[in-house]
């Protein structure tokens, strides 16, 4: 069985061929290699479309099994093949905003733009990055505090989209999602997934399947899940990037409802609270 998704990665004409192993191990070197080879083919696309409906959701953010005074909301917005999606989390302790825009239609994606502000203790960031497709580039230009640092500093950055070494999708922390569900979703593929993580640096995570069929009440509603399990495999040292472990419901667009990563050696579970229609 020959299952293929379409949707753009490190150029805007790219598609995925994969086939449908069973693969629910850790990764082996070789099956990096298989992945690496797969995200280079070409072909048309036959998958199918996931939910495009406007949504609010919002999300409530637990440390040591204990619900925090810490709740998110994220919005999802489509007009025609443009999504925008915002997400908001707002504490007397943290700050978040996060703004991204992308194109998207029956799983053919491609990442557009990003912007990022916030401040949490140690940390002040204030940036945004631009994608290139025409010359495969990305602008990124921002202000970032680093903890021990007395003030921002200021960069601006180009970064190369189409290096052979660095295969996989760009996204942000939003657009995700949607590249998950079409690769995990869609097509029920069990091949790992790379992701390319773009600001100052480059984080990049391989991405598979855990289990299947979970279902999670959410306000009286249950969801059927699929469960993913992302991990960093390069980074810049000193970065943020971590596990986590995805419950993505494809009734709604494959966003999460329920996120569990650490922080240090904090577990932090992150629960969907609410889903309504967008105004």
């Amino acid at each position: 069985m020959l299952i293929k998704t379409n949707f753009h990665q490190t150029g805007p004409k790219t598609t995925v061929k994969a086939t449908h192993p069973l693969h629910l191990a850790a990764v082996p070197f070789w099956a990096i290699l298989l992945v690496c080879t797969l995200l280079t083919a070409t072909g048309p696309a036959y998958a199918k479309p996931l939910p495009t409906t406007d949504l609010t959701v919002k999300y409530r953010v637990y440390a040591f099994g204990l619900p925090t005074w810490f709740d998110a909301s994220v919005d999802v917005d489509f007009e025609n093949d443009q999504v925008a999606m915002t997400s908001e989390l707002k504490s007397w302790l943290v700050s978040l905003f996060h703004e991204t825009s992308f194109t998207f239609s029956d799983c053919d994606y491609q990442p557009q733009s990003y912007t990022n502000k916030g401040s949490s203790p140690g940390w002040k960031f204030d940036d945004s990055l631009q994608y290139d497709w025409v010359n495969l580039t990305a602008q990124y230009q921002g202000f970032l505090q680093r903890p021990n640092e007395d003030e921002p500093v200021f960069q601006e950055l180009e970064h190369a989209l189409d290096d052979p070494d660095q295969p996989g999708f760009y996204v942000d922390k939003l657009t995700q999602f949607y590249v998950m569900g079409c690769h995990f979703g869609s097509n029920d593929q069990d091949t790992p997934l790379l992701l390319n993580y773009l600001d100052d640096t480059l984080g990049r995570y391989r991405v598979r399947i855990v289990k299947r069929g979970k279902r999670i009440k959410v306000a009286g509603t249950s969801y059927s899940t699929i469960e993913v399990q992302s991990e960093p495999f390069e980074a810049a040292p000193g970065s943020i990037h971590r596990r986590v472990n995805y419950w993505l419901a494809p009734d709604l667009g494959y966003l999460p409802v329920l996120v569990k990563t650490k922080m240090g050696s904090m577990p932090l579970k992150v629960r969907l609270t609410d889903v309504r229609a967008a105004d």
